[in-house]
C-alpha cells in the first residue's frame, strides 16, 4: 500500500467534524489523514484509496466515501447489494488491474469475451474481519465529517452533501441496531458504530438547520 494510503482517517477529527458549522469556530489544526502514515491497522484497501483520489471536489468526494461505508454494510449482510454497489466493485476491480499491470485482452475471433462479472463478483473486502469492517465504516463517517467541515470553512455550499449524509445515516441507524455480534471485539465495534452514526446524524441534522437551503432559479 502507498505510504499515503495508511489509515486515512484520524479519530481526533471526529471531535471537530462539522463542529465549526454549528459553533462557527475553526477546526483544530491537523494534517490531512490521507497525507499521514500510521502503524495502526489499515481499514481501507489500496484500490479504495486510489478511488478516493479520483473523487475530487466536494460533490464527488462525499458520495464516494458514503459508497465505501455502505459497501461494508453490504458485506456485513446488513444491506442488499444495489447497482451502485456493483458499480463500485467494478471500479475497484479496474483499479486493481491497473495497479498490478494486468493487460486488457480482447477476445479472438469467435471466442466468447470474458465475463466482467467474474472479476466484479470477487469480493475485495474478504481480507477484513467483521470487526475491521465496522471500524472502516466508522472511519468513513469521520472522514465525511472532516471533508464537510473543511468545505464549510472554505465557504463552499455544503447543503447538498449534508442532505445526502443525513439520508444515509438515517437509513443506516436501524440496521446497526439489529446487528448481532459474535465476540467481545465485534460487540464493542458495533457499539462504537451505533454511537458514531447517531452522533453524526444529530450533527448533520443540526447543521442542516444552520445552513441555508440553496435557492432555486425562478422558472423563465
Amino acid at each position: 500500500m502507498h505510504p499515503s494510503a495508511s489509515r486515512f482517517i484520524s479519530k481526533n477529527l471526529a471531535i471537530v467534524a462539522m463542529a465549526s458549522i454549528l459553533s462557527g469556530s475553526a477546526a483544530a489544526a491537523a494534517g490531512s489523514p490521507l497525507q499521514r502514515a500510521s502503524a495502526s491497522k489499515e481499514y481501507f484497501t489500496e484500490e479504495e484509496i486510489d478511488y478516493l483520489r479520483d473523487a475530487q471536489g466536494l460533490e464527488m468526494r462525499v458520495p464516494a466515501i458514503i459508497r465505501l461505508a455502505n459497501i461494508r454494510l453490504v458485506v456485513l449482510s446488513m444491506k442488499t447489494k444495489s447497482k451502485e454497489d456493483t458499480a463500485l466493485e467494478k471500479r475497484i476491480a479496474e483499479i486493481r488491474a491497473e495497479i498490478i499491470g494486468k493487460p486488457v485482452t480482447k477476445p479472438r475471433p469467435g471466442q466468447k469475451p470474458e465475463d466482467p462479472q467474474e472479476e466484479v463478483a470477487r469480493p475485495y473486502l474478504n481480507e477484513y474481519t467483521r470487526t475491521e469492517l465496522l471500524r472502516g465504516y466508522i472511519e468513513a463517517l469521520e472522514e465525511i465529517g472532516r471533508v464537510i467541515d473543511d468545505a464549510y470553512r472554505e465557504k463552499q455550499d455544503v447543503r447538498g452533501v449534508l442532505e445526502q449524509f443525513e439520508k444515509f445515516l438515517n437509513s443506516t441507524n436501524p440496521l446497526l441496531r439489529r446487528f448481532q455480534s459474535r465476540n467481545s471485539d465485534e460487540f464493542q465495534a458495533i457499539l462504537d458504530a451505533r454511537t458514531e452514526t447517531q452522533d453524526s446524524l444529530e450533527n448533520a441534522q443540526d447543521a442542516l438547520k444552520q445552513v441555508p437551503k440553496t435557492e432555486k432559479s425562478p422558472r423563465q
